[in-house]
């Protein structure tokens, strides 16, 4: 690469550096469970461990409650899905959302994937070989976090790093009455058919020199077995304009370049959405880092904050 990978933060993004896999269609889960109401957190601030049985699995997440949450004021909800090969405790050090959580108020949520995967549809690794429920179990933590804290039903959001990137779009398409927003690191709108009965806002950061940016992958060059069928990985644009279809966008975009970021946007859509896409060159395939300042965890939060459900 001849560009300084601005695109990698510290080395626990190392345990995230993996590549998208692919895998077969996942079962269709039940509705979500109607939470219990909590008016004040139940477990004291701080990251702690939940443990959840989702089907026939024991599944677990990291849950991070800042000091100080206002219990009579219903919170925010952030996920943030680890990448292939990748735990939730490596997404806490590569996002930094746990700081900025403390300051705006919010839940930050660390799930754990199934064989280090997400079940993505056609991607990736063991959770979509073996179907597993991924949408059943964001479902369940959601249930799970309402047994805990007061949970704001308008401002729930999702993000995610390459397969928990990916993910986190199945969610918009097929959890699109409960997602106001996602945020997507390094993915791509693999779900097909996507069709989302809300509109849902969009921020994809991609860079140019991602060793999988618009290209045929083929999971078995990074070890991952059981999987015949190679990815074709569409121009992140593509997507982009699809997802501003899907909302009832402006057709035509703003576009603003400021060094090496580029930075999209999709405007006047429905119900107050947006789609943004920040383009990084050169970097690589990973989480935007805190060091570049016109797109990193802090922007992306004020995205997501940006665009509740109305």
């Amino acid at each position: 690469m001849k560009t300084i990978n601005l695109f990698l933060t510290i080395f626990a993004c190392a345990i995230l550096l993996g590549a998208a896999a692919c895998g077969q269609a996942a079962a269709r889960p039940t509705a979500t469970p109607e939470p219990t109401p909590t008016p004040a957190p139940t477990v004291p601030p701080g990251d702690s461990t939940r443990t959840i049985t989702v089907g026939d699995l024991e599944r677990t997440y990291i849950l991070h409650i800042p000091p100080g949450l206002d219990s009579s004021r219903p919170a925010p909800v952030v996920f943030a899905f680890h990448g292939m090969f990748g735990n939730g405790a490596a997404m806490v050090l590569a996002t930094g959302f746990n700081d900025i959580a403390d300051v705006d108020g919010f839940l930050a949520v660390y799930p754990r994937g199934y064989g280090a995967s997400w079940n993505a549809v056609d991607c990736c690794g063991p959770a979509a070989n073996e179907a597993i429920d991924d949408i059943g179990f964001v479902r369940q933590m959601l249930a799970d976090l309402g047994t805990i804290a007061s949970i704001d039903p308008k401002r729930i959001y999702a993000s995610g790093y390459s397969n928990g990137a990916i993910f986190s779009y199945r969610l918009a398409c097929e959890m699109s009455d409960t997602f106001a927003a996602i945020a997507s690191a390094a993915g791509w709108l693999l779900t097909n058919p996507c069709q989302p009965k809300q509109p849902v806002s969009v921020i994809e950061v991609h860079s140019t020199e991602d060793d999988y940016y618009g290209s045929i992958w083929k999971p078995s060059d990074v070890g991952i077995i059981n999987s015949n069928t190679d990815i074709i990985l569409p121009p992140v644009e593509q997507a982009m304009k699809t997802w501003a279809q899907l909302d009832g966008c402006n057709s035509t975009a703003q576009v603003d370049k400021q060094g090496t970021i580029t930075h999209t946007a999709y405007s006047n859509c429905q119900a107050g959405t947006a789609v943004d896409l920040y383009t990084i060159e050169g970097g690589g395939h990973g989480w935007p880092t805190k060091y570049i300042p016109t797109i990193n965890s802090q922007v992306i939060w004020d995205f997501l904050k940006s665009h509740p459900k109305p």
